[in-house]
C-alpha cells in the first residue's frame, strides 16, 4: 500500500498571540469611564429619592 500525504490544514490564529500593549490602556479607560458613569447615575438616583423625604 502506498501512503498518501494528508493535506495540510492551515492553523487558525489563536488568542494565545500577545495582544498589542494599547489594549490594556483601552480596558483601563473603559473601566474608569464605566465606574464614573455608574457613580453619577447612583448620585442622581440618591438625590432624587432623598428629595421625597419630608422635612
Amino acid at each position: 500500500m502506498s501512503q498518501t500525504a494528508k493535506p495540510q490544514v492551515p492553523t487558525p490564529i489563536t488568542a494565545s498571540e500577545p495582544a498589542p500593549p494599547y489594549r490594556r490602556v483601552y480596558a483601563w479607560v473603559f473601566q474608569a469611564w464605566l465606574i464614573m458613569f455608574l457613580g453619577v447615575i447612583c448620585c442622581a438616583l440618591l438625590s432624587y429619592l432623598l428629595s421625597y423625604i419630608p422635612k
